[in-house]
């Protein structure tokens, strides 16, 4: 039986039967012959049967082929002939092997033990310039990567390329949990084509973020990588990826048909790649983090939107009455509600309404609210049993942390009065102007929408005088919005504005103070919804079978 005994330059040999098949030399783990010389190209030469023997070709390679040291293409072999591959010696027999000589198989040898040694993730590297070269052109195929995936992927060939890897895997340890990922796994041999793995070697480098070498044959008092041994595996590297104190998961690599060993340079050098892999993963998680944001980001701007549209998009401007309002999100959505609807008979209905909370599940709520609105409106003229059949729609579908402040009033131009009901939402203020003055209007406020199902309202009539008059209506975002010492707005600072107001037309009374609640709260951030709404009723004169139109200022 044709064989070849393969040398390598540090003085490690083993032999290699040849078959009917063509033999493949190189340092591409693909390869039948896999040699791990610097000075052998991937795939270097090939050992093909010929009519009563075996040829070598040379594969293009790049430092040649030598046959009895004479460069060739292609050549017949005889027993002795002496094949240099690069650095590496290749003798060729076609005699009956000895069975001193054959008695030791790699397949059937007793297992050696083998030696592993560990180190500390805070180690000093230590790489002389050649490497460090290395890890800087490197470095950027990697940091090109914009997603972990090819990071990964990019990885391994390069550990393939550089440190000579068979096997190789790299395994991602799942945040807040002890288990881990494996997304890539290169070369699967054995049985059902698994991987073995050392658990002692894994567990150390998760666990206490260490870097590992293990080589077969080197002498050792303790051995925990007997299961490695077993397993045919001749030489292993092991290194955890880590981001500061956070260990991300591990690079593993191993040999089971080479017998050159790992070093410490080797281990360090496969320490410094996955600095910078593990600098990817992080730059990659912050991507899909940024994605995310943006993504979300667009969800909302969408809420917001429709939202939006949940409110009243004219307001009435004529003279029966005219209003303004204003919403002001203390995040990107709002839990605040308020409309403005006119009745058929020429009355106006006004609601304002605060979830509590703010955000999305605020926002959610208020719309549930405004659906309650829009079905029972029309249904329904008694404003007590309007609050009682929203509060039953509110209690079925919140639990107890959930409730809704709400005040409902109806205003009649007519009679001048207002009809005007609260489910523990802050009463509105009549501004006047002849006499100036502001005072907040009275009615005994029921508990809030969804805090008991069988909560009972009540509605009061207030008149109105003949007066020009606003009514000002707000969520607690007026009065409680902070400055950056946390001190409130005020109901007394509220009212302040109010009285002080030079005009009583509802756009300039909203403006006036949202501008005071601005320069209140400076640079503190907005700390809750803040909605404000006003409707200006004119004097009670008629000319000519119309209302006439009060200017709203003073001197009216």
């Amino acid at each position: 039986m044709a064989e070849l005994c393969v040398t390598l330059a540090d003085g490690q040999s083993w032999k290699h039967q040849l078959a009917d098949v063509p033999t493949v030399i190189g340092r591409d783990p693909s390869c039948d012959i896999t040699v791990d010389d610097v000075s052998v190209s991937r795939r270097h030469a090939l050992v093909r049967p010929n009519a009563g023997g075996y040829c070598i070709e040379d594969l293009g390679s790049k430092n040649g082929t030598l046959v009895n040291n004479v460069p060739i293409s292609s050549a017949l072999l005889a027993d002795d002939d002496v094949i240099m591959v690069g650095v590496v010696r290749l003798v060729y027999s076609s005699r009956d092997p000895d069975q001193t000589t054959t008695s030791v198989v790699l397949v059937d040898q007793e297992p050696q033990r083998a030696s592993a040694s560990f180190s500390s993730p805070r180690d000093q590297l230590s790489l002389p310039l050649r490497r460090l070269h290395m890890l800087y052109e490197l470095s950027g195929r990697l940091t090109s990567l914009r997603d972990g995936a090819s990071l990964l992927d990019e990885t391994m060939d390069i550990c393939f390329e550089t440190l000579r890897f068979e096997r190789g895997a790299i395994a991602i340890l799942q945040p807040g949990r002890r288990t881990v990922d494996w997304p890539i796994v290169r070369n699967l041999r054995g049985t059902h084509g698994e991987l073995t793995i050392s658990r002692t070697i894994l567990g150390r480098a998760l666990d206490h973020g260490e870097r590992s070498i293990v080589n077969e044959g080197d002498s050792g008092t303790f051995d925990p990588t007997v299961s490695m041994v077993q397993h045919g595996i001749r030489s292993a590297l092991c290194v955890p990826l880590i981001h500061y104190d956070e260990i991300l998961g591990v690079i593993y690599g191993d040999r089971v048909s080479t017998g050159t060993v790992y070093s410490d340079e080797d281990v360090d050098f496969l320490a410094g790649l996955a600095q910078q892999v593990s600098i990817g993963l992080i730059n990659s998680r912050l991507m899909e983090e940024q994605k995310l944001k943006v993504r979300l980001e667009n969800e909302i701007a969408l809420a917001r939107e429709i939202q939006q549209a949940l409110f009243p998009a004219d307001l009435p401007d004529h003279d029966r009455f005219k209003a303004a309002a204003l919403n002001a999100p203390g995040r990107h959505v709002s839990g605040d509600y308020y409309d403005l609807i006119e009745l058929p008979d020429g009355r106006l209905m006004t609601l304002i309404a605060d979830v509590t909370g703010e955000g999305m599940a605020a926002s959610l709520l208020m719309a549930n609210l405004q659906a309650a609105v829009r079905v029972t409106l029309l249904d329904l003229d008694d404003l007590s049993e309007m609050l009682t059949r929203w509060n039953r729609l509110i209690y079925g579908n919140t639990d107890a942390s959930k409730f809704i402040t709400c005040l409902v009033a109806i205003l009649d131009p007519h009679t001048r009065t207002l009809h005007l009901a609260s489910a523990g939402h802050p009463l509105p203020d009549l501004v006047t102007l002849q006499p100036p003055s502001c005072r907040s209007l009275e009615v005994a406020p029921g508990l809030p929408l969804g805090v008991l199902d069988d909560a009972q309202y009540t509605s009061v009539s207030l008149a109105l005088g003949d007066a020009p008059c606003t009514l000002f209506y707000c969520t607690d975002g007026v009065f409680e919005a902070m400055d950056p010492d946390r001190r409130q707005f005020s109901l007394e600072r509220m009212h302040d504005v109010l009285a002080g107001c030079e005009s009583i037309d509802p756009q300039q009374i909203i403006g006036s103070m949202w501008q005071a609640i601005k320069d209140f709260v400076g640079s503190a951030p907005q700390s809750d919804d803040i909605t404000m709404m006003a409707v200006h009723l004119p004097c009670s004169k008629m000319e000519n079978g119309k209302w006439k139109m009060e200017n709203g200022g003073r001197g009216a």
